[in-house]
């Protein structure tokens, strides 16, 4: 192929560039990500929405039993369970999506030469599509009890565009790992379940009193919270936010130095 990428083609790409040249190329991984969603839903009648009315089930079901078992207000609960569950659902999903990214695509990489970036950020993206029909139910019930988002609330635009990047680099790292290493597929899988359950999503993390720290070392509730803390109208912690863009640049690095030295060994162990 001959179509460009930032000065250089797809097929001269390496590990130093990988990255870059997949981000250069968005209608690709653009147009795959949709492709894949028209393909689970193209004999649907409601299609994608599917998201929405899932999503709707789930909070509701899970919102009644553990506002009663917290003791709060269903007015207050829902939004945040809500909110909670959805931008957890997208990371967990990517993670363990993206884990196996590399092995699924393989067909693919074996018989064109992409950058290997393109494929994380294909499930990255698909994901954010789903994330996005499911937003609007929590926005549903958060006007259905009297709440109404603040001007605050505009902050979620940057929240999720740092969401997205969070997914590719940590996806990168354990499609890398996994591939190679097949065993650690089940080793991240465990480990979300067990991050899902020390993740401030059902609970708050005021709750903890004296051991309020376990929530704020943990880097998935700083990514929750940059998206939910301003359309809900809990305080806005500039914390998170520098801890979620840090964990972009560290993250980012060690994904780049990981495809520097892997890029070109991993269609060997597919």
């Amino acid at each position: 192929m001959s179509h460009e990428i930032s000065g250089s083609t797809w097929s001269d790409h390496d590990g130093r560039t990988d990255i870059s040249a997949a981000f250069a190329a968005p209608h690709v991984w653009l147009a795959l990500g949709w492709h894949d969603i028209k393909q689970r839903y193209r004999r649907s009648i409601i299609g994608p929405f599917w998201f929405t009315l899932s999503a709707l089930i789930m909070i509701g079901a899970l919102g009644l039993v553990y506002s009663t078992l917290f003791g709060q207000t269903m007015s207050d609960y829902l939004p945040y369970l809500g909110f909670g569950l959805i931008v957890w659902q997208f990371i967990s999903t990517c993670i363990t999506e993206g884990s196996n990214g590399f092995i699924t695509s393989g067909y693919l990489i074996k018989q064109v030469r992409l950058p290997l970036t393109i494929h994380i950020n294909r499930i990255a993206w698909r994901n954010l599509i789903i994330l996005l029909h499911s937003l609007p139910v929590v926005f549903g019930i958060m006007v259905f009890f009297g709440q109404y988002p603040s001007v605050e609330m505009l902050l979620v635009i940057p929240a999720l565009i740092m969401l997205f990047f969070q997914a590719v680099w940590i996806s990168l790292i354990t499609a890398t790992l996994c591939t190679r290493y097949r065993d650690v597929l089940q080793i991240v899988a465990n480990l979300v379940t067990v991050c899902f359950f020390v993740t401030p999503v059902f609970w708050r993390p005021e709750t903890l009193t004296s051991r309020g720290w376990i929530a704020q070392f943990n880097p998935f509730y700083h990514m929750i919270e940059t998206v939910r803390a301003p359309i809900i109208g809990r305080p806005i912690e500039w914390q998170s936010w520098a801890i979620s863009l840090g964990l972009i640049v560290i993250g980012f690095i060690l994904a780049h130095l990981l495809m520097r030295k892997c890029r070109d060994r991993v269609p060997y162990w597919l």
